[in-house]
């Protein structure tokens, strides 16, 4: 019993964190989904109708952020008011962005659109999730027009490539893809 139980315990405790932080993720899809039954919402998920959520999944997210990783947020003051394109670097688990999009719509009521790979979408269960949180698929014609309608985007040109083979050094891992920059010279942002 003791030798199955001690290398069930270490890959349990070695992936705690990650599995935690799925759990949550697929419990604020459920609450999500909770919130569209009870109110019958049928309203475009980027719309304020759904800010009311929003605010409780970023709330629950912030105090996660604080409480387990001791997060803090300097610098929303330099964000832009109006578009403007958020370049970030991709970690194994950008879960530090997630805490940065939750604490900026509480602080600041905005909602950053989020440009997320092909994978992401075919998760099972969380369709609602990246609806509302505004996660795209990110083409450049999805990008110009939700600049133009005056949303912050957000994008990580490394993408997985970087969460994957990047190390402790944190290494940009851009190679050619410079599309974003084109598209914030195309939406003048």
């Amino acid at each position: 019993v003791v030798i199955i139980s001690l290398p069930i315990s270490a890959i349990l405790f070695f992936f705690m964190v990650p599995l935690t932080i799925l759990f949550f993720i697929y419990l604020s899809n459920i609450l999500l989904l909770i919130y569209q039954r009870n109110g019958e919402v049928k309203a475009d998920p980027l719309s304020d109708v759904w800010d009311s959520a929003r605010k409780t999944i970023a709330s629950f997210w912030d105090i996660y952020a604080r409480i387990w990783h001791g997060y803090e947020l300097h610098g929303v003051e330099n964000l832009p008011e109006g578009p403007g394109i958020l370049v970030y670097y991709h970690g194994a688990i950008p879960i530090d962005y997630l805490y940065f999009l939750s604490r900026l719509f509480l602080w600041k009521k905005r909602l950053c659109l989020s440009v997320a790979d092909h994978f992401v979408f075919r998760l099972p269960g969380l369709k609602l999730l990246l609806e509302v949180t505004g996660i795209m698929l990110g083409t450049r014609e999805e990008c110009l027009i939700a600049l133009k309608n005056g949303h912050l985007v957000s994008v990580s040109p490394g993408g997985v490539r970087e969460a994957l083979f990047s190390d402790e050094s944190y290494k940009l891992m851009w190679g050619n893809r410079k599309g974003f920059a084109q598209v914030a010279l195309d939406a003048k942002v």
